[in-house]
């Protein structure tokens, strides 16, 4: 049934005003180096394991970001990962960014761009998986052949730019989050999220947009939940080994439950309720507002769909 003309016209207006503030938000992140970035949220913590041999004074470029492999990275063409400046200087100007990466190897990087520096932290950080992204973009633009982009690469692209890993050993917990039962899986589960004997549920960030976001974190600040299912000695290994376990455990259920056909298999994620990133949602009541904490929506049947 279609809507009245007045509720079309507040909805587009409604979605007019969160892009603006998206946009604002987007602004106001400064390309300024920051040496102590790694302190604007717990949600960068993880970066801190990666980082903390370096101390860098101003942006480390393409030859800092590459410093940090600990071994050179194979992509699936069989070329090695290389990083080069987003300049007039970048090889093959003519291709797309996915094409490049393909072909030639080449991340093609702004030095000075926290988006960027966050990109590469990422590919660090989950290689394997990456990869195949790279892979499956590519088959899908042989399939897209300059026509409208395919669900499969929407779905890469929402979880290349916010996705969440939420990995745990509690299939109950994993959904009740798909389900939107935040009480249960933030509140009543908190302890399982937090470091220490109880936890068996963690959250790594894939997208880095999510990354650049938590510069000036908001309400309403939202990702894309994939949730994985981890072996039971998971949160046993050290955060590190952990990085390098989901890598290979997220690229093969990707691969081989095809989770990427569409978006279905990625859920809105309120970012700030996760347990320890954010330090209000250590009060209960914080899950309270419901204009942040939205219940799953459930679609109507109507009389023609039964």
């Amino acid at each position: 049934m279609a809507l009245p003309a007045r509720s079309l016209y507040n909805f587009f207006i409604i979605l007019t005003a969160i892009t603006l503030k998206l946009l604002l938000m987007a602004k106001n992140i400064t390309q300024h180096w920051n040496a102590d970035f790694l302190n604007k949220s717990p949600i960068f913590s993880d970066l801190k394991l990666l980082l903390q041999d370096v101390n860098w004074a101003d942006w480390p470029g393409c030859s800092g970001l590459m410093a940090l492999l600990k071994s050179p990275i194979t992509l699936a063409s069989g070329l090695t990962l290389d990083m080069k400046p987003q300049d007039d200087s970048l090889p093959f100007p003519e291709m797309g960014y996915e094409e490049r990466v393909f072909k030639t190897g080449i991340i093609s990087t702004r030095e000075q761009s926290w988006h960027d520096l966050f990109n590469a932290f990422i590919w660090i950080l989950f290689p394997q998986t990456k990869i195949f992204l790279n892979q499956l973009h590519m088959q899908e633009l042989h399939k897209q052949l300059g026509k409208k982009r395919t669900p499969t690469r929407d779905a890469i692209t929402h979880l290349d730019e916010s996705g969440i890993i939420i990995a745990s050993t509690d299939t109950q917990l994993l959904q009740s989050l798909k389900n939107h039962q935040w009480q249960q899986a933030f509140v009543k589960n908190r302890s399982c999220w937090l470091p220490g004997d109880q936890q068996n549920t963690g959250a790594f960030v894939f997208g880095h947009g999510m990354y650049e976001k938590a510069f000036k974190p908001f309400i309403g600040f939202t990702g894309k939940a994939y949730c994985l299912t981890v072996p039971d000695d998971f949160f046993s290994l050290s955060k590190i080994e952990q990085y390098k376990a989901l890598d290979v455990l997220l690229r093969d259920d990707i691969k081989k439950h095809n989770r990427l056909a569409d978006s279905r298999s990625l859920s809105p994620l309120p970012i700030l309720g996760v347990p320890g990133w954010y330090s209000a949602n250590s009060n209960p009541e914080f899950y309270n507002n419901k204009d942040y904490f939205r219940p799953k929506h459930v679609k109507k049947i109507s009389n023609a769909d039964k």
